[in-house]
């Protein structure tokens, strides 16, 4: 057999568990990445934070990410959202999105609890987005947790600069920002013209979104 695409694992680093990701093929895409992540969710050999005992399964954890979760959706997971609710992407942004926020220029989806999560359960699994697919409460090893935010963020920035292409948001009032809202602000303004922010721009699905834009020392 061939080495995977893309090689998960588990290793011990100042006597903590950590999750580490490891790129083995040059061509891989942000959804080989997913296809490789997805069981951690569900495997319960691996050493979670918040977990029962420690490793358990994600469904059903009490401790529900989603209760709080600060979540601006990444372009791809954006779109097929509102293809799936069979919405116009105006009228999703209108019904799912926090409109204090939309004020302010962001995108950021309802929550405390989010919108979408019912009998806690997600409503949306196989389309949320890339910050959702990818927390784990898990220790991340360095490069696999610039490498996870990267993507991450970068789909996100994605939509922000989408939104603003289509005129879906308004001309931000001054002022009214949290801190954390700045820090996303200023983080699109970062990455606007980075390679993969521009391969969300223009990808149909993850598959079209090269790992390669967000290796170490590829950006």
């Amino acid at each position: 057999m061939g080495m995977t695409k893309i090689e998960v694992y588990q290793t011990v680093e100042d006597g903590i568990v950590k999750l580490g990701a490891r790129v083995n093929d040059p061509e891989a895409n942000v959804a080989d990445l997913l296809e490789a992540w997805q069981p951690l969710c569900d495997d319960e050999s691996i050493y979670k934070i918040y977990g029962h005992n420690h490793y358990s399964a994600c469904k059903g954890c009490p401790n529900n990410c989603c209760d709080t979760a600060y979540v601006i959706p990444d372009l791809i997971s954006f779109r097929n959202m509102a293809a799936q609710l069979q919405v116009t992407e105006p009228e999703f942004i209108q019904d799912c999105f926090d409109q204090d926020k939309w004020a302010l220029g962001l995108l950021k989806i309802k929550s405390n609890p989010c919108i979408f999560l019912q009998e806690r359960l997600c409503t949306i699994y196989p389309l949320r987005s890339l910050i959702c697919r990818f927390y784990i409460c898990s220790d991340l090893t360095w490069d696999t947790e610039q490498l996870i935010y990267t993507i991450a963020w970068s789909g996100a920035a994605a939509t922000q600069i989408y939104a603003q292409q289509q005129g879906y948001l308004p001309e931000p009032a001054p002022g009214g920002y949290t801190s954390f809202d700045r820090v996303f602000v200023d983080l699109v303004e970062a990455y606007r013209e980075l390679p993969g922010v521009k391969a969300f721009l223009t990808a149909g699905s993850y598959e079209d979104v090269p790992l390669r834009h967000f290796l170490k020392g590829e950006q």
